[in-house]
């Protein structure tokens, strides 16, 4: 389908919180053929304040008003993962658009119900995964792709934290609402890369612990991925004395590692010869994810992060919890 330049995705956010002040929100506003119309937030202060801040025309705090909204094309659902498959369901009957938040849902079956929707009311949907397109991750695929490290050996996935270093939002360290803990909420993403670079794995094993008890979510996870030519290797400890992550990708030729949730440079290694490729995240995140989503949304361009595939790291992280 061509480009029709006079469409525009008219957006409502259901769920205006922390994620949307700088991370997505403002793309949606920046972004070509895309209008943020409204936004929705159970605390109407706080709805009414973020509209005021962000300059967007409507606001409430009644998530049915927005979901029935008949200005609004589209859904950016932003809430805690307990209401994913509920909102989803419910702004694909009413024939919106969805843009989901990851995790996609608590576990597979709400999944189910979500891809089923999506069959159902021929709308579309995408998961916001949207390190998929950031231009330092597509430079990292692009290593691993071109062959500058060589055939592939060895993926190491780190993520160390104290702890004390509890997430702001209580939620996410509440399985019954997010769906485990740090693990869950950070480490999907990292999930998620690895299956839109490599496909499924084709074994898994996992070990969760709580060593810490400090809440009622996993704080220690490792597991080992086999897809196919080599293994991936995690190691996620959340109640440590320690403060690390990275992921590197070990080649037969070289490795390039980066962190997945901070700003760094690529650390490229070939011939025992180290570079640092710098090349640094946009303002606002999301926003290269959002221009592929308003092309598909309108000119029917490939779905970034499809429903199918924003399922992926949900059912890893089912069968890396299964455990030994």
């Amino acid at each position: 389908m061509s480009s029709n330049p006079t469409q525009t995705v008219r957006w409502g956010i259901l769920g205006c919180g922390d994620v949307t002040e700088v991370k997505s929100g403002p793309a949606l506003q920046k972004v070509a053929r895309s209008n943020l119309v409204s936004v929705m937030r159970r605390d109407a202060e706080k709805a009414a304040d973020y509209a005021s801040r962000h300059k967007v025309p409507h606001w409430t705090n009644d998530a049915d008003a927005l979901i029935s909204d008949p200005d609004l094309t589209a859904l950016y659902i932003a809430t805690p993962p307990d209401t994913h498959a509920d909102y989803a369901i419910r702004a694909l009957q009413a024939g919106k658009n969805v843009l989901l938040e990851k995790p996609m849902a608590l576990n597979g079956r709400e999944c189910d119900a979500i891809e089923a929707a999506v069959r159902e009311t021929d709308g579309k949907l995408c998961v916001a995964y949207y390190r998929r397109a950031l231009p330092r991750f597509e430079k990292l695929r692009q290593i691993i792709t071109d062959g500058s490290i060589g055939s592939l050996r060895l993926i190491e996935v780190r993520h160390f934290m104290c702890s004390d270093d509890r997430p702001d939002q209580i939620w996410k360290i509440d399985p019954t609402v997010g769906g485990g803990g740090c693990f869950v909420d950070m480490q999907s993403h990292t999930l998620d890369w690895l299956t839109y670079v490599f496909g499924m794995p084709v074994a898994v094993k996992g070990l969760k612990k709580r060593q810490g008890n400090q809440y009622q979510a996993e704080d220690l996870v490792s597991y080992l991925m086999d897809f196919g030519g080599f293994p991936t290797v995690g190691m996620c400890a959340y109640a440590t004395a320690e403060r690390e992550e990275s992921v590197t990708i070990h080649g037969d030729n070289g490795s390039a590692s980066m962190s997945f949730f901070k700003p760094t440079a690529v650390a490229l290694t070939v011939d025992g010869v180290e570079r640092q490729i710098e090349i640094s995240d946009p303002p606002h995140v999301h926003q290269p994810f959002i221009e592929r989503v308003v092309a598909h949304f309108l000119d029917d361009a490939p779905n970034p992060c499809s429903a199918q595939d924003g399922r992926r790291s949900a059912d890893l992280v089912e069968e890396i919890f299964k455990g030994l």
